[in-house]
Parts: structure tokens; C-alpha cells; sequence
């Protein structure tokens, strides 16, 4: 179903500097979530996912909206971002900044450095100005990061400030080396820093553990995956993009083969299929978001009769060739096989789509909605409200505590201040310019050095659509529709330790029997005996300590 989810290209033709975005666009979307630890997992690092429940031993920070910003359509504490049609002119231009001169920071992140190095780089210098101290960046990469992270904490070497990842014992590390900040933020306290405030509530559970806050989050709405198509892929293989209805798993299937024609080497879409076309299938066939709860006993996925179905539909989408060949063997191509036209069909986190829409605007974007397998509408599995990777300081108190809010409280400056187009557009003509009124990338600019982001950065909790207001009424209806009645993961924010030592041993055991199953070489039994396995190994230990986190929290 389509229900106006679609923009007005202000150019239909494909130009470069829309190939160039798209392909950034989409390869961005695809390193958030192949690193987001808690992207395939069980639960995740922090409290409990419920909005207002960080757990029981400390006050959550309060939500007060940034003064001064209108929005044309509301949003919520709960996650629900709000709409603005166009970026504000002129900005809102902060106070206080530059900050006062400080010691020197240092920041352990995830990501690679710049493609301009720092030293050379305006946009990053920029920042290092306006939190008036020098940076000194340690990059660590995407899938190594939580390699990196570990042999830094071992060095006992730390930075100022770090990415925080699932590893063993990470309740005892956090309260070993980190700054608890419950006390200073919880409650009121947070007032005190307006851009760390505007931090919708839900997302404080993931920097929450065993009821302490342990860093600041970067806010995602929890609205889980879409699925994307460019008009001008499907009106090319003779389907309407804005007539598409499904009302069942048939019309899904109907709507793959029309997309697909094999002989033009062209297919309805690509990925990795254990990690995006089956949790689009578990969600149609009516399966739980990852765990669910009998009473009080958590049952995963994994043990469902559902998964099961889910893997014999999926097996039965591959076996007819509907994606790229290469899916299995080459997922990293997935992105450009979609930008270049070879597939039409891109499925990625909700915050994808918002990134498209607002850097994209030469391309129409239509959200094509899946339906329940026998029918009617199928719940979103819903997503974190944060990045799981959260910011943590170093232990730190007095005056040096207070440096690193304020240069969090720079990182968090919502949408609509000039702050913000500083940290995410950079510096004006070297890396974006103003058109109609709208911040613009260059074409081929210097990057912008967006690893602090994940330091309370907002970009994703405002819907914006650089003056397309289509696509600001379409997102925003969307998430309102399946935000309050998706499906939550009962594990999210809660913490075991099975989860991520033992458990995550068994991961490519795991995808391997998924994948086989898929590909027609291994029997659906064999899935069976896989659970038979698991559950014994992790899965009833996993299912215990969740279930005493939660009685806990």
C-alpha cells in the first residue's frame, strides 16, 4: 500500500549529483545498520523501552522541546518525530557558543576518518572551534569497532569519550570506568542543557543500564524497516508506483514478479536476505518481534512456528528468482544495484527513507507498505528509539564534567539552529550552499565529520524534506500509524549476558542453517535441529536473565 507516500521530484531526470546522493544516501542507511548492535540480536544495552521507564534507580531526563523551533507537525516524547516543511531562515543561531577554552578531548567513535584529513578538514575544525577545545578523533572503523573497543578498554587507556557496544560484563565496565550521569541529568536536571533535553524520552532507555544512565543517546524514530522504491525504476517496468495496494502475501509476490525480468538482468530487489528480506516475511507472516512473553516467560523467535513459515515463504521468493543473484554472495552491492536501476525495491531502516527524501530531490521515493500474509495489515516490528551505540565519558566530575556536557549539549543542537547545519552540513560553499532557502550539499564536497553525531544528535528525529512537503505528510502519517500499534521487543533495553558472549557464538551457526534452508540445500527439519541446540546451549539462559532483568528494572 502506498497511501501518498511520495514526493514531488524537482527534476525527473536522473542528474550525477542525484546518483552521487543517492548512492551516499544508501550506503550511510546500510552501515547504520549493519552496525547497530542490537540490529539482529535478542535485547540490547540499556533500561526498559518503556517511554519514562529507565529503570528503577534512576529519574529519566525530562523532554523539553527546544524553545524557539515551530514545527508544522507534532511529535511526541514517545518517539513520534515532529515535521517541518522547510529549515528556518534565518537559523536559530544558538547562544554561548563558542565555548569558553578547555582541555583537550579525545573520542573514541565508530566509522572511518574523513575522506579530507581533520587537520585539514573546515568542517571538522569548525566543530573544534565552537566547542573551543581541541578534538583528537580515534576512528574504529564499522564491523572491527567492537574489536577496537575492546582492546582499548584492555590498554585501560581511555578517551575522553566512547561509542559503548554489547560486550561481556558491561554493567561492571560501565560502572568501572564510565560517568554515571543519573544524577546529573535525570529529572529536571537536564533542563540545564536544552539541546540534550530535546531528546525525546523513549530513547534515554538505551543508555540506561540496571537503572543508571550511562551516556547520551542519538534519537531514531522507532518506526523499524520500509520498503523504498524509485518511481522511475517501477514506471519503467510497466508498474504505476502510485496504484500499488497489497493486501496479502500474493499481492506481494504478484508485485516481485512484475517487478523482475530476468532477462534484461534486472530483479525486484537485492540485500542480504537473512538480514532484510526475512524480517520483512517474519513481520507479514505475524511473527514476534525478536522475543515475545507468555506471562512472564520470554519465548524467542527462533522457537515460533512462525519462523518457520517465514523461511519456507522466503525460500519460496528466492527459488523464484526475484532477487539478485548476487544477495547471498555480494550484499554489499546492494546499493548500488538499487541506485543504478538494476533492482527496484530497497528495503532499510525508517531513517533511510528521511535521509532520501531530504538529500534526494531529484528522485520521487515511494514507500511501499507490506501487508499481513493472509491479509490486513501487519504490525512494524518496531526498532530501538536510539542508535545502540551510545556516548559514554570517561570518569569525570567538577569543572571536566561539565566541559563534556556542554560540548554533548553542542552535539545535541536540534533542527532549526544554525548548530545544527554546522555538525550535519558543515561549512557554508566548502561542503553545502543555500538554495531556496534549504541547505544543499555540494557535489563531490569534503565530508562532514558526522561521527560525534551519535553524541545526542538529532538528525533523524525531525521529519524534513528540504521543502517537499509530500514527503514530510507521508513519513509523518505513516509513523503515526504504526508507531503506537507496532510491535516492541520485550528484551529491548533490558541486559544478558548469554546474549552477547555465548549467543553471539552461535550467530553465523545460525544464519548458515537460515541461509541453506532459504537456498532449497537444507530441509526446514533441519531448522528444528538447530533450535533443539540453541536453546539448550543459550536460548533458555537467555530467556531466564530477561526475565530477571525485568523483574528488576
Amino acid at each position: 500500500m502506498i497511501n501518498n507516500a511520495r514526493g514531488v521530484s524537482r527534476d525527473r531526470g536522473v542528474s550525477r549529483r542525484a546518483v552521487l546522493g543517492g548512492a551516499a544516501a544508501v550506503a550511510a542507511g546500510g552501515m547504520l545498520a549493519a552496525c547497530a548492535p542490537g540490529t539482529e540480536q535478542s535485547g540490547g544495552t540499556g533500561g526498559s523501552t518503556e517511554a519514562g521507564g529507565a529503570g528503577a534507580g534512576a529519574s529519566v531526563p525530562a523532554y523539553v522541546p527546544f524553545p524557539g523551533i515551530e514545527h508544522d507537525l507534532p511529535g511526541t516524547a514517545e518517539g513520534i518525530p515532529p515535521g517541518v516543511y522547510s529549515y528556518p531562515d534565518p537559523p536559530i543561531v544558538r547562544d554561548g557558543y563558542p565555548l569558553p577554552a578547555g582541555d583537550p578531548i579525545s573520542a573514541l567513535v565508530q566509522g572511518p576518518p574523513n575522506n579530507v584529513p581533520d587537520s585539514e578538514n573546515q568542517n571538522f575544525q569548525n566543530i573544534v572551534k565552537q566547542i573551543g577545545a581541541p578534538l583528537q578523533m580515534v576512528y574504529g572503523g564499522y564491523p572491527e569497532y567492537t574489536s577496537k573497543f575492546q582492546v582499548t578498554m584492555a590498554s585501560g587507556d581511555l578517551p575522553d569519550m566512547c561509542m559503548i557496544v554489547p560486550v561481556a560484563e558491561l554493567p561492571r565496565l560501565l560502572e568501572a570506568n564510565f560517568t554515571d550521569l543519573s544524577d546529573v541529568l535525570g529529572g529536571d536536571g537536564v533542563s540545564k542543557y536544552p539541546g540534550l533535553a530535546n531528546i525525546p524520552t523513549a530513547a534515554w532507555s538505551v543508555p540506561t543500564i540496571n537503572g543508571r544512565l550511562f551516556g547520551i543517546p542519538m534519537p531514531l524514530p522507532p518506526a523499524g524497516k520500509v520498503i523504498t522504491a524509485r518511481s522511475d525504476t517501477v514506471e519503467a517496468r510497466g508498474v504505476d508506483p502510485h496504484a500499488i495496494n497489497l493486501r496479502d502475501g500474493q499481492d506481494f509476490l504478484d508485485l516481485l514478479e512484475q517487478l523482475t525480468r530476468r532477462e534484461k538482468n534486472e530483479f525486484s530487489m537485492g540485500a542480504n536476505p537473512t538480514a532484510w528480506l526475512l524480517s520483512i516475511v517474519k513481520q507479514m507472516v505475524g511473527g514476534p518481534n525478536v522475543w515475545k512473553l507468555d506471562g512472564d516467560t520470554f519465548v524467542h523467535e527462533n522457537e515460533t512456528e512462525e519462523m518457520k513459515e517465514a523461511l519456507e515463504r522466503s525460500k519460496e521468493i528466492i527459488a523464484a528468482g526475484y532477487l539478485h543473484p548476487n544477495s547471498f554472495s555480494d550484499p554489499g552491492n546492494n546499493g548500488t544495484w538499487w541506485t543504478s536501476g538494476v533492482t527496484a525495491l530497497y528495503i532499510q531502516g525508517f531513517s533511510g527513507w528521511t535521509r532520501q527524501s531530504r538529500f534526494d530531490v531529484d528522485w520521487e521515493y515511494i514507500n511501499v507498505e507490506v501487508p499481513a500474509w493472509d491479509g490486513g495489515a501487519a504490525p512494524v516490528h518496531k526498532s530501538s528509539p536510539a542508535y545502540e551505540a551510545f556516548m559514554a565519558f570517561k570518569q569525570a566530575e567538577g569543572e571536566r564534567l561539565e566541559q563534556m556536557l556542554q560540548v554533548a549539549d553542542f552535539l545535541a543542537s536540534p533542527f532549526g539552529t544554525q548548530q545544527f547545519v554546522d555538525l550535519n552540513y558543515g561549512v557554508e560553499t566548502y561542503s553545502y550552499e543555500m538554495r531556496d532557502g534549504e541547505p544543499m550539499k555540494l557535489e563531490e564536497a569534503p565530508q562532514v565529520p558526522t561521527h560525534l553525531r551519535y553524541c545526542g544528535g538529532n538528525y533523524a528525529s525531525v521529519l524534513y524534506g528540504a521543502g517537499n512537503k509530500e514527503y514530510v505528510d507521508a513519513q509523518h502519517d505513516y509513523v503515526n500509524r504504526v508507531i503506537p500499534d507496532g510491535l516492541d521487543n520485550p528484551a529491548g533495553g533490558l541486559y544478558s549476558e548469554t546474549e552477547v558472549t555465548k549467543a553471539a557464538t552461535m550467530t553465523k551457526e545460525m544464519l548458515d542453517v537460515q541461509r541453506s534452508i532459504m537456498q532449497g540445500e537444507k530441509p526446514l527439519t533441519a531448522w528444528d535441529e538447530f533450535v533443539s541446540e540453541w536453546k539448550s546451549k543459550v536460548g533458555d539462559q537467555m530467556a531466564a536473565e530477561y526475565a530477571e532483568a525485568k523483574a528488576n528494572s
